[in-house]
């Protein structure tokens, strides 16, 4: 195996700010850096005139960059390499990296929790009041360097694993469009044909207030679990976790306990997740029981000879009833539905059979891209692993992987 030397940034890059006035008349692309090495943040041009800013500094192509202000939230970044012409205000110095360092392998080490942790240190105090990182500061911090062939290929092979994670993201972005295109055909009622209100076929019963202090967190002996709104905000997109519920420990009343299978509807949440007003929810048939509080409603058909359960749950997945509820929803910060509300949405019923047939080709398509985000969540795992196994060393790549990719190229 093969050393890595221990070196101060100063050593393998360089302080390099170009700093350029503020022309009258001119506007300027502004970019921040977001936490978490999660890369640049662009923001809206600004005119001359709205910044007090004399000079804007410049960031170019493959150069590192950080908030001074924000450094103990890990934002750093790398400037990617097909960067236009944008500005940072001062508080976000730029560095260039020399020829030990590869910007390609620092920016993979702007994602590491072992430098934001270097950059905490650096900023002393708590909250608003902590100081900025400076730049002869930021170049103390020591990290191991391989050599640029070894960086080299560490970056390639992350590479290889971000684009199979790239692709499995388009495929689960496109599973998704899919789906939403197929429930908004359940709302176009064919000509000549009668809309339902939803009240003639299902009811909407609200869950309790549980008092807080009959909580805990989940130890798994069958104590009933509560379903929550975050649970609905975390799994808009994906699979319901129970493992991540709270458990409730006093007394409730029996009508609200859940059985596998039912359907849940959200109630009441958050302006900016008013896009999850009225979004169900299949109580699972594992890890239960489970029961619902007061922001959450049960639906019950009424009427099992008109609506099929499963078809109800991809009709409340579907836009036309999210933009309904918010249209007629009480509230400002918190949007408010009721069950009258719910049950005074039209909606057309096709016959039962048919209603059943579209259900299971909806179920198949979600059932596809859960999968998918299954995929998904374990090779980002992989991926996390990897990369910390490969910058400590417990996986080294052999140069015969040089070989192999000029064997194939």
């Amino acid at each position: 195996m093969s050393e890595w030397e221990r070196v101060r940034l100063d050593e393998v890059i360089a302080l390099d700010v170009d700093a350029v006035p503020v022309m009258a008349t001119a506007s300027y692309d502004i970019v921040g850096v977001l936490n978490r090495g999660r890369g640049l943040l662009f923001r809206e041009s600004i005119a001359s005139d709205e910044t007090s800013y004399k000079t804007l500094n410049r960031i170019r192509p493959n150069q590192i960059i950080y908030s001074r202000l924000k450094a103990f939230e890990g934002a750093i970044t790398v400037a990617p390499n097909d960067l236009g012409e944008v500005y940072a205000s001062q508080e976000f110095p730029t560095f260039t990296c020399g020829e030990r360092m590869l910007p390609e392998y620092f920016r993979l080490l702007t994602t590491t929790k072992r430098l934001w942790g270097q950059l905490q240190a650096l900023s002393t105090g708590m909250g608003g009041r902590r100081e900025r990182v400076k730049p002869a500061d930021f170049l103390t911090i020591e990290i191991p360097c391989p050599s640029t062939s070894e960086q080299a290929r560490i970056v390639d092979l992350v590479a290889a694993v971000d684009a199979q994670i790239d692709a499995l993201e388009a495929e689960v972005d496109a599973g998704h469009i899919l789906c939403s295109i197929q429930r908004s055909q359940l709302v176009t009622t064919p000509e000549g044909l009668a809309e339902t209100p939803l009240g003639e076929v299902i009811e909407v019963h609200h869950g309790w207030a549980f008092p807080a202090s009959g909580c805990r967190p989940p130890l798994g002996d069958g104590t009933p679990r509560l379903i929550r709104i975050g649970d609905f905000a975390r799994n808009r997109r994906s699979r319901f976790d129970p493992g991540r519920s709270d458990e409730f420990t006093g007394d409730y009343p029996e009508r609200f306990l859940l059985s596998a299978g039912d359907l849940l509807v959200v109630m009441t949440c958050q302006t900016p997740d008013g896009a999850i007003l009225g979004w169900p929810m299949r109580v699972p048939p594992v890890g239960g029981p489970y029961l619902h509080n007061q922001r959450i409603g049960r639906v019950e058909v009424t009427a099992s000879d008109r609506i099929d359960l499963r078809y109800a749950y991809h009709l409340f997945r579907s836009d036309h009833l999210n933009r309904a509820l918010c249209v007629t929803a009480a509230g400002t910060k918190v949007l408010h539905t009721s069950p009258t509300k719910i049950l005074e949405v039209p909606v057309f019923l096709p016959p039962l059979d048919e209603q059943k047939q579209v259900a299971d080709a909806l179920d198949a398509l979600d059932e596809n891209v859960q999968q998918c985000e299954t995929e998904l969540a374990h090779l980002r795992s992989v991926r996390s692993a990897l990369l910390t196994s490969l910058l400590s060393q417990g996986i080294e790549i052999p140069e015969s992987y040089d070989v192999l990719l000029e064997g194939v190229s």
